[in-house]
């Protein structure tokens, strides 16, 4: 955490060589005396900071501030806060090969490297899977999970340095039966090759999931991307001269149909039961779903969301009229959760992958993007807190 901003300022695997969870151990990491109280100073987006009290979570938020080497067995670091893997027996999506020893902490900043996958000299967890048939497209990097859950009412922020890579770079909350899924942010931040429209906006998003067969339902309208003015790619963004740059992402859980999602402490975009606003080149647009023989409406490719106004300044009481003229949930339309909403403690992950959908169409970092020096190759994020409202 770079406290000059204050002032003053993830079975283990089933693959080879893949070793039982340890403890930190002091060779491999150098914990720091605390500061992640200095969290508790950044000030909360003036939205949630007028709604009620908030009750730092400590034993959840991290300001990365110590040391901790990359280690190829699978570890706990952060006083025990994390684990430097997924939370289950899987090592990523598409093209995705998580191993261990991408991950580490350098005093400041949690760091997320990739490289090309290479299959004849891999570090743990070892796979003998080529996956999508794609050997030539594998990227080795890094995932973490928090050894805790969180549950609603919660909210919860990082500040996110993406990588300047055609993969995304992620932090997220996951179910431990991967059935209930809430995306922070998820930036596919690198231009090449031919990257460059997903390359200038953040997605943020939730996913109910059915395992078998698997089934996804997200919200699939336009406002789930989020634009900047001035930003043409995110990772160009995050790297100015050699010089880091963050941008900060938040979302607050506030109840199983309720979600509130924050950029650099602005809210932009709310999900509540069975409508949706979103701020869209500074105008909230306020709407709701609909169905048609029992499946959602497209348009243009997207969902379609019928609106029913717009304001300059968020008004809740515009999402409660389009919510009151809505039939069709934004949340779990196909009730794949029983109609209850998000209801499941998840944990939080920070990771770098390669998606599938992404893979299929080439948008893949090449190794001349890969080897770069003068790239900002590495996610970082140089915090990550979280809040419960005071009962």
């Amino acid at each position: 955490m770079k406290l000059t901003n204050l002032g003053m300022m993830i079975s283990c695997m089933a693959f080879v060589a893949c070793g039982s969870t340890q403890n930190s151990t002091d060779k491999i990491v150098q914990e720091k005396k605390g500061t992640v109280h200095e969290l508790q100073q950044i000030p909360l987006p003036k939205q949630l900071s007028t709604e009620t009290n908030w009750e730092f979570q400590e034993d959840l938020s991290d300001d990365f501030n110590y040391t901790y080497q990359p280690s190829n067995e699978l570890i706990t670091f952060g006083k025990n806060k994390w684990k430097n893997f997924y939370h289950a027996a899987w090592d990523g999506p598409g093209v995705t090969y998580w191993k261990y020893d991408k991950v580490s902490v350098d005093g400041s900043d949690l760091i997320i490297k990739s490289a090309r996958w290479d299959q004849n000299n891999e570090s743990n967890p070892v796979s003998k899977r080529v996956k999508m048939n794609m050997p030539a497209s594998g990227i080795s990097t890094g995932c973490i999970t928090s050894t805790q859950t969180v549950r609603y009412p919660v909210f919860i922020e990082a500040k996110v340095s993406v990588t300047n890579l055609a993969l995304a770079s992620d932090v997220w909350l996951l179910s431990p039966d991967a059935t209930q899924e809430i995306d922070i942010i998820e930036c596919y931040g690198g231009k090449e090759p031919n990257n460059a429209y997903f390359a200038e906006s953040i997605h943020v998003s939730i996913h109910s999931f059915i395992r078998k067969p698997f089934t996804d339902y997200q919200p699939r309208d336009k406002g789930a991307w989020l634009k900047k003015e001035g930003v043409e790619s995110w990772g160009e963004y995050c790297d100015v001269n050699g010089e880091r740059k963050y941008v900060t992402m938040g979302v607050y859980w506030k109840s199983p149909v309720h979600f509130e999602h924050y950029m650099d402490g602005e809210l932009v975009r709310v999900l509540y039961d069975k409508s949706v606003a979103s701020k869209i080149n500074g105008v909230w647009e306020y709407g709701y779903p609909t169905m048609t023989n029992g499946k959602l409406d497209v348009s243009y490719g997207k969902q379609k969301i019928t609106n029913i106004g717009t304001s300059t300044v968020y008004d809740f009481k515009m999402l409660e009229k389009a919510n009151n003229s809505s039939t069709v949930s934004i949340i779990d339309p196909y009730e794949y959760q029983g109609g209850k909403g998000f209801t499941k403690a998840m944990d939080i992950i920070i990771n770098v992958e390669a998606q599938d959908w992404h893979a299929k169409a080439g948008r893949m970092p090449r190794d001349i993007d890969l080897n770069d020096p003068s790239k900002n190759n590495d996610m970082k994020v140089d915090w990550l807190r979280v809040f419960k409202p005071k009962s």
